[in-house]
Formats: structure tokens, C-alpha cells, sequence
């Protein structure tokens, strides 16, 4: 949408919200409780002040994420663009009459779900016979099926979530206010609920979400705004705000750009402002113009993103992180250079929207998409004509951590990835286990993360042996990874800490055959420590900003390096 044609859904100016509340006497014997208050037992009224000078304008059809450690002001923010708590200072302009829909909701647990609908959209003013024509969409939407005639205490609180959600969206509010509804529920109800506030956008609906949950943000917004201490910390895209705010450690301040570096001789970084960036300039510092394939995932899933890495390797072709609505700028000047004969397309239409797949094809790409029934069936469709026998590495999808560690020994071992669900292993997964017939199958995880019902359900698909590995740390396993190469004296070994930064890099070093190491921000674990050690790398390339690894680190990194001349630290800030 054009900036002339954006139009202003809530306006927040210099607000600040200041709380008066009363300590407890702490053991001095003094009375508790109201009586005690009205005596005035030494119990002085103390102010906090939960937002502080905080300024924005939001637009219709936008979704925006509210980010922010506990205490960091979000829900008193969003309850006074509601109108429920009154600014101290400043002002608070709303087109219309906001929604709120919180996890806390006053709904009556009493009475049953079926007569909370009428409560519950009464409320956001609906008439009964409005009500009346939406009653059995907004049931249906809900899936609680005959629970909807139980009182709602007997639910559970995914239940009365889902059940929130349902009765909050099924009109068109002009500003609808999320407080962590959507942090409860199945992959299959999140994948649902995306798709309504889609449509709610398209209907020029503006709608907030407060979540700790950054998947959620990332799937759900297009913006987001980072609260700290009742200060807006940073405002912008979605991947961008939510990126720097796990960087800095999930509360801690943030400064839009890392700090100068000195240059470190024979170590240098490759990173930029977020992970889509980042992802384009790993690839163009290794991939030469006129490849064959490029695969693009979908940033906010890496999951899916890592599971790609083995099939990437086998093809010597980058992988590109795509945003599910659009293709970022840095992403696709990339592309452009890199002019590939096929771009697959890694992803179904809720992971990457088919606004996405029609602008590569405007832009002149060829474009194959690969898609199952979500992630699972994504990642299965994939390993379609792999050879038989393959070794198969079998990882529950959202564990990001073990993803990644099934992709590196995936890589060493030429097998591929595949993901087991919240419900055991899907049948199109179980499928393509069948059509390999794989000789070894490794399930990472314990029984928690994946339950023995799954090693069950495999066993038979296998002429080989089904092994559950307790998922290694991800330094342990790349360290493990690189030791069974036995080199040493290599040139070149490729250095990440955060999982985002590493997708488009561990291709980079599978298809070269170079290490790619695990470190934490601020130092060397001590079996990579020891890899470092036997490999003696002529020279270090650091995936992530100083976000990820921090700039001591990085200068301690150089004691590994076995004489290289001085390198210096590339971005892209300013290339795109």
C-alpha cells in the first residue's frame, strides 16, 4: 500500500501509564491487609511507571507484534489503546471501538461455551441476531465440537483460548488487540488462526499481538514493536525487531546497528541487519552467477529452513531465507545476480503465501514449489528421489536446536532430514521412510520430545537399525561432525552461533566439505576449543553480527588462526 493511501488506525502520542501501588510491611508486626492500609501501618504508596513517552502510528490492514520481557509494559499498552486504562500523560487516538481478546478475558467459567459466544460478542457489539447468523462459524472455527454445551471451567486453557479467538474474530473489528491468545493451541489451529487475521487485515482490520513466543510474531505480524522497561526500544519489520531482540538476549537494550570492529587478522564476519540479509550475502560471497537451482524457505520456519540444508548440499545450490508474504529486497537482488535456471520453492501456501511464489514469477523466475500437508509433509515431499538405503535423520519440527544437529550429521552422512509432528509421525513422513527404505534411521530426542511410539512406527519401514540419540548440544555435534573428516591444517572453517545466521552458511560448508563450528556469544565450548585446536584453520568466517558473537569473542577466535593476513569484516548495511 502506498504511503499516500495509508490510513491511521491508532495513533499513540508521548504516552506514559504511572501506577500507584502500596508495598507490604515485611516483618516488622505491623497489621496486613485493608486494615492495616487504612491505618496507615508504614505502608507508603509506590509509583511505577510501566510505559514511558511511548509514540507510534498504526495503519489499517497492518498486524503488529508487541515484543518485550515480562514486566516490559506490553499488556499495559495495549489495554490503554483499548481505552481500559487511562494515560497518565499524552493521548491516544483509535479509529472506532478496539477489540481486546486476552488469554484473561472476562468470560463466565460458569456457564458454558455456547452462552459465553453470545456474552463474549454481545460485548464487542454484536446484536443477538448478529450473533444468532454467526453462532455455528464460530463453533466450527473454535473446534471444540460438543464441548461448546459444558461450562467453561471444564476446559482447558488452549480450549477457552481457541474459544476467545473464535468469538473475537468472527466480526470485523477495526483494531483487534491479541494478549498471548494465540500462545496455546496446535500447529493446525495457529495455521488457522494465521489465515483469519490474513483475512482480517485484507479487510483493513489493524490487529496487535502481545506473545513470548517469537514464532508467533514472526507468523502472525508484519511489525513489530519492542518494549523495555516501558520504553520503545525499536519499531519496524517483523524479522528485523524480532531478530535483534533475541540477539541482545530477550530484554536487554539494543542498538539498530552493531558496533565498529577493529579488524581481526585472519577472522572476519559476514552478517547484516537480520537474517534475510544475512542469508544473501553469505550466498553471494560463495555462489558464483548461473547456478542451476536456488531453494528458498521461509525465514520464520527454520525448522523446514534446515531440513532443506542436506538437499542443497547434494545440489551444490544456496538456500535463500524468504519473509511468507514477501521476498525481501536483499533476497531478491541475489537472486537476480544469481540467475538461476529453477528456483524451488520450499514451503505450502500458509508457510509462503502465493503473493510470494506470483512475484518471482512477475520477476521472470521459473518456479517449482514443494509442499506437503504443513512443515512435516514439506520436509517428506523433498526427500522425494533420494536413493535408496539413505540414511534417514528424524527430528520433531520447532525443536530448532535438534533440527539443526540433524542437518550437520545429515550433511556428513549424505542422508536427509524429516520431522515428526506434535501428534507422532504424519503418514506422508512415514511415506517417504517407506520409499527410502533408509539403512540407519537416528531419532533425536528423548522420549519426551519424541515419544516411542514414533521409533515403533518407524522400525518396520527399515532394513537397518532405528537409534534414539539424546540430542547433543549444537557445539558437541559439529564439533563431532568435523572430527570424523580427520583433518588438519585445513583453510577455512566457518564459525556461528545463532540458528538463523547459519542456514545459507552450513550449505556453504557442506558443499565445500569445511567445518562449520558451534560457539556460544562469549565463548568457546570446550570440544570446539579442542576441534580449533587440531584443525589449525589458516582462516576463520563468522556467520552473525556481534549480536550472535560478541566482538571479544571474536578477537579470542584469532588465537586459532594458524598465520593468515588480515581480514576485514564485511556487511551489507547500505548494499540493497
Amino acid at each position: 500500500m502506498a504511503a499516500a493511501e495509508r490510513t491511521p488506525s491508532v495513533v499513540v502520542s508521548h504516552l506514559d501509564i504511572v501506577y500507584r501501588v502500596f508495598g507490604s510491611r515485611a516483618r516488622t508486626g505491623g497489621s496486613g491487609g485493608l486494615r492495616g492500609l487504612l491505618r496507615g501501618d508504614g505502608r507508603a504508596p509506590r509509583t511505577v511507571h510501566a510505559v514511558k513517552d511511548v509514540s507510534f502510528v498504526a495503519y489499517h490492514g497492518e498486524s503488529i507484534g508487541i515484543i518485550g520481557r515480562n514486566g516490559s509494559g506490553k499488556s499495559t499498552l495495549l489495554r490503554a489503546i483499548a481505552g481500559l486504562i487511562p494515560p497518565t500523560s499524552g493521548e491516544v487516538w483509535a479509529d472506532g471501538s478496539p477489540a481486546l481478546l486476552g488469554v484473561n478475558a472476562v468470560l463466565e467459567k460458569s456457564l458454558s461455551g455456547a452462552k459465553n459466544i453470545y456474552i463474549g460478542a454481545q460485548a464487542l457489539g454484536m446484536s443477538r441476531s448478529q450473533v444468532d447468523a454467526v453462532f455455528d462459524e464460530i463453533v466450527e472455527f473454535s473446534e471444540l465440537g460438543d464441548f461448546i454445551h459444558l461450562p467453561m471451567s471444564t476446559y482447558s486453557s488452549g480450549m477457552a483460548a481457541k474459544l476467545r479467538f473464535a468469538i473475537s474474530t468472527a466480526t470485523s473489528p477495526g483494531v483487534l488487540i491479541i494478549d498471548e491468545a494465540l500462545a496455546t493451541g496446535d500447529a493446525h489451529f495457529r495455521a488457522r488462526s494465521h489465515e483469519r487475521i490474513t483475512e482480517l487485515r485484507g479487510r483493513a482490520s489493524t490487529v496487535f499481538l502481545v506473545s513470548h513466543s517469537a514464532n508467533t510474531v514472526r507468523d502472525m505480524c508484519d511489525r513489530a514493536i519492542w518494549l523495555d522497561g516501558g520504553v520503545l526500544v525499536a519499531d519496524g519489520p517483523v524479522d528485523e525487531v524480532v531478530d535483534a531482540y533475541e540477539a541482545a538476549g530477550r530484554g536487554s537494550r539494543w542498538s539498530p546497528t552493531d558496533a565498529p570492529e577493529p579488524d581481526v587478522p585472519g577472522v572476519e564476519r559476514w552478517f547484516s541487519r537480520d537474517r534475510y540479509t544475512t542469508s544473501a550475502l553469505t550466498s553471494s560471497k560463495a555462489f558464483e552467477a548461473g547456478t542451476d537451482r536456488v531453494f528458498l524457505a521461509a525465514g520464520q520456519d527454520l525448522s523446514v529452513a534446515l531440513a532443506t540444508v542436506p538437499e542443497a548440499v547434494r545440489s551444490a545450490a544456496p538456500v535463500l531465507l524468504v519473509r511468507s508474504r514477501t521476498v525481501p529486497p536483499p533476497t531478491l537482488t541475489e537472486l537476480r545476480r544469481l540467475s538461476p535456471a529453477e528456483i524451488v520453492l520450499v514451503g505450502d501456501e500458509t508457510a509462503v503465501l502465493p503473493a510470494v511464489e506470483q512475484s518471482l514469477t512477475d520477476a521472470g523466475f521459473t518456479v517449482r514449489r514443494v509442499s506437503g500437508d504443513g512443515p512435516c509433509g514439506t520436509v517428506a515431499a523433498l526427500a522425494g528421489g533420494v536413493p535408496l538405503g539413505t540414511p534417514v535423520h528424524l527430528a520433531p519440527h520447532g525443536d530448532e536446536t535438534a533440527v539443526l544437529v540433524a542437518a550437520l550429521e545429515a550433511v556428513r552422512d549424505d542422508g536427509v532430514v524429516l520431522l515428526t509432528g506434535e501428534d507422532g509421525v504424519p503418514g506422508d513422513v512415514l511415506d517417504a521412510i517407506d520409499t527410502i527404505a533408509p539403512h540407519t534411521v537416528r531419532v533425536l530426542g528423548d522420549a519426551d520430545a519424541v515419544p516411542e511410539s514414533v521409533v515403533r512406527a518407524v522400525r518396520p519401514l527399515t532394513d537397518g537399525a532405528v537409534q534414539r540419540v539424546l540430542s547433543p548440544s549444537p557445539a558437541e555435534a559439529s564439533a563431532e561432525v568435523s572430527a570424523t573428516g580427520e583433518r588438519t591444517e585445513v583453510d577455512v572453517v566457518y564459525i556461528a552461533k545463532a540458528i538463523g545466521d547459519v542456514v545459507t552458511g552450513a550449505v556453504i560448508a557442506g558443499i565445500a566439505g569445511a567445518p562449520l563450528l558451534l560457539v556460544e556469544r562469549d565463548e568457546v565450548p570446550r570440544s570446539v576449543d579442542e576441534e580449533l585446536r587440531r584443525l589449525r584453520p589458516a582462516h576463520l568466517v563468522i556467520f552473525g553480527g556481534a549480536g550472535s558473537i560478541s566482538p571479544d569473542l571474536r578477537q579470542q577466535l584469532a588465537d586459532y588462526v594458524e598465520g593468515s593476513e588480515d581480514s576485514e569484516g564485511e556487511t551489507l548495511d547500505g548494499m540493497f
